[in-house]
């Protein structure tokens, strides 16, 4: 962390498309882990993500649950430390999401999965599949002309926010400063497949 915050705490001289971008993340694999056998997910580095982050526990049993429905089926949770200027492109995941932003802000353009038609996804099989192949910060509407008609709900989270992002769902963030996000995933549902579905997935 501390490696990544001299890298990554910079003034906007050093911002840009030439220089490099820092990025660190954190992973609390959980159940996750039992079924990662090829090591892809770091279990026992950052377990006590758990500890810290109670809200994200899953509760079962008599337990009513908390942000997760499925808790069985929650990923793990995911920390993600971003600079100011950091990118996610647009994407949408086949799960729940609840993010809670812990420090700096984030800006989120979320779209309902009817909106797929419009997002010009890379196609299945694709490196990149599910994510948009338009530049969202600079489109490039002759190659991309149904771009235009996206409609789009924009926020911007601040500390202490949480954010429920259905499953199919797209998003693209922007990190407006230095920030500190961390989210977790379970389980999905089938609620507005069919545009999906129309997408190619």
């Amino acid at each position: 962390y501390l490696e990544w915050l001299k890298h990554a705490n910079v003034t906007d001289d050093k911002l840009g498309p030439d220089n490099p971008h820092w990025y660190f993340r954190l992973i609390g694999c959980g159940a996750m882990g039992d079924h990662t056998q090829d090591g892809s997910c770091d279990k026992g580095s950052s377990e006590w993500l758990f500890d810290e982050l109670t809200f994200f526990q899953p509760r079962t049993d008599e337990e009513q649950p908390f942000y997760l429905v499925e808790p069985e089926k929650q990923k793990g949770i995911h920390c993600r430390f971003g600079m100011k200027g950091v990118i996610a492109e647009n994407h949408f995941d086949l799960s729940r999401n609840a993010i809670t932003l812990l420090g700096g802000q984030r800006r989120y353009l979320l779209g309902d999965p009817s909106q797929c038609i419009n997002m010009n996804l890379l196609p299945r099989g694709h490196p990149s599949a599910r994510h948009s192949a338009v530049d969202w910060s600079n489109p490039d509407l002759r190659d991309f002309p149904t771009f235009p008609k996206t409609h789009v709900n924009e926020i911007v989270m601040q500390p202490g926010d949480v954010l429920y992002l259905p499953t199919n769902w797209f998003h693209y963030i922007v990190s407006l400063e230095l920030n500190m996000q961390c989210n977790t995933r379970s389980g999905g549902e089938n609620i507005n497949r069919e545009y999906i579905s129309e997408c190619g997935f």
